[in-house]
């Protein structure tokens, strides 16, 4: 699937200015697939795409071109209909910051009940508050947390909240958009085991997204690697980490501090990532990568068994 938003100036100054429109392709022909009750990551640096697909995933954002198919069902032409609410309820998503998704002005207890109304329309308010409240101790909150506001929880204990209204509906495949980014490092590891036995219990399916690459070696079953919004290096979390096979896999995989000491030789992150408006021609990671030549400059690596990169199809990467 491919996405592209219209950045383009007002009319007006089009007009006086005599330029066209401007587009962006935040998300450039990307495919992969999630299996059922594993873990599918996406990594990458800030502006390569990521929360762009997830929102593509869930139907915030539609694409402009190609198509999300779950479970054999095309989504293509949106969710709409009957139909398409027995669908939609078997997919959610948690955002990344918990306070920005939560209602401030509602209680807990009304943020986590909405899925119910939507798609329980025949449950009444003490069942409501039945399940709302198994919810959250689900997540490792008290049921009497139903009558507070989002504001009086600490950063951790708001994602959990976020968890919980997402479990509300009872969904197969959540997606994820950096849902530990905003909390210390020792939540984040609180977090994300809930989220590892919340798969394990309920058999979820999760699409993972992240800029850390420690959590996601610990939640990855599969990860891709994204630059600049196209798929640089798909491959099995232990594969990926062990043997990096595209250089911009390996330029971030040595950015990670070296805890154990190995002596192992790094390459140090040269460049900054270009603007999305105005990318590289040929591979858009040529003006940082140690092994271009001519071919990538002028042309577009196709992902060839799970890595788009000329070097490593001609064997220069070795």
């Amino acid at each position: 699937m491919s996405r592209r938003f219209d950045v383009s100036q007002p009319w007006l100054n089009r007009k006086i200015e005599g330029t066209g429109k401007l587009y962006v392709k935040a998300v450039d022909d990307v495919s992969f697939t999630v299996k059922k009750g594993e873990t599918f990551a996406l990594v990458g640096e800030s502006g390569s795409g990521k929360s762009t697909i997830a929102r593509l995933i869930v139907g915030l954002l539609e694409p402009s071109a190609g198509d999300i198919v779950f479970d054999g069902t095309s989504l293509k032409a949106g969710l709409k209909g009957a139909k398409a609410r027995a669908l939609r309820r078997r997919f959610q998503m948690i955002f990344q910051d918990p306070l920005a998704s939560l209602n401030p002005r509602w209680r807990v207890f009304d943020i986590v009940a909405e899925p119910l109304r939507v798609f329980e329309r025949g449950m009444d308010r003490k069942a409501q508050r039945l399940r709302v409240g198994e919810l959250l101790t689900l997540v490792g909150l008290s049921p009497e947390d139903g009558v507070k506001f989002p504001h009086q929880f600490s950063g951790g204990q708001r994602q959990r909240i976020a968890i919980a209204r997402a479990l509300a509906a009872k969904p197969e495949f959540i997606v994820c958009d950096e849902p530990t980014s905003a909390l210390d490092v020792s939540v984040q590891a609180q977090i994300l085991n809930l989220m590892k036995d919340l798969q394990k219990d309920f058999g979820l399916t999760y699409v993972f997204i992240s800029h850390n690459l420690q959590v996601v070696r610990h939640m990855a079953n599969d990860i891709g690697v994204l630059y600049l919004g196209r798929l640089a290096e798909v491959a099995p979390a232990a594969a990926l980490f062990d043997t990096p096979r595209h250089p911009y896999t390996r330029m971030l995989l040595d950015a990670v501090p070296d805890i154990e000491m190995t002596g192992r030789r790094r390459k140090q992150v040269e460049g900054e990532i270009p603007s999305p408006i105005d990318p590289p021609s040929g591979c858009a990671f040529h003006p940082r990568c140690p092994l271009a030549n001519d071919r990538c400059s002028r042309e577009v690596p196709k992902v060839i068994a799970g890595v788009a990169c000329h070097a490593v199809e001609e064997g220069r990467a070795a």
